[in-house]
């Protein structure tokens, strides 16, 4: 009888080990997918403006009277589509997730590569983003009405000054914050092997 008892309890044991496994692995992917989410929905916004921008550069592309402002309006409305472009390159990878049926070194050099695109594709987007900055200020007095400030030397200067250096500190403030959200997803298909 004894026998028996104990056959009962390792095998409500291991079936309760089994079920531990699968809840921690379905745990582990859920928080790595929302891991993720502090990245999509910043980008997604920043997709939004740049199809607005579009939209609003080719509703008033008739105000831009030179060959080199209409040169300059093409270039950033193709900055403005490019840029959503490689976002959403770099969020489709990440969206599919982890693998949890690979093996733990599998997903971990899966994840490796993955990361390495991702750093790539930013480091690109924000490359891009400095033209698109010089694009922006150069169609600015056009747009929105030249007055005597835009025809002013020091617009040009505080503008193209200001832009930079606010462009520099954001972009490094979202490598930084980009960087920790993969480090805590890292961290989170690390602890999978546990």
């Amino acid at each position: 009888m004894e026998l028996d008892d104990l056959k009962n309890s390792w095998s409500e044991v291991s079936g309760q080990e089994k079920i531990d496994i699968k809840m921690t692995d379905q745990i582990t992917t859920f928080k790595y997918k929302s891991n993720f989410k502090k990245i999509i929905y910043p980008e997604i916004i920043g997709i939004l403006i740049c199809i607005l921008g579009v939209i609003y550069i080719g509703l008033h592309f008739d105000k831009l009277n030179t060959n080199l402002l209409k040169g300059t309006g093409i270039l950033t409305i193709v900055l403005l589509l490019l840029i959503p472009v490689i976002s959403l390159i770099s969020l489709l990878q990440f969206n599919n997730g982890v693998d949890t049926n690979k093996t733990y070194s599998e997903t971990l050099k899966d994840f490796a590569t993955q990361k390495i695109r991702f750093y790539t594709l930013h480091k690109i987007s924000t490359t891009l983003s400095y033209l698109l900055l010089v694009g922006i200020i150069i169609l600015l007095s056009k747009l929105f009405g030249e007055t005597e400030i835009s025809k002013s030397k020091y617009f040009w200067i505080f503008s193209f000054s200001f832009g930079y250096i606010f462009l520099l500190y954001y972009s490094k403030w979202v490598s930084k914050k980009y960087k920790n959200t993969l480090q805590q997803a890292e961290f989170l298909l690390k602890e999978l092997d546990h």
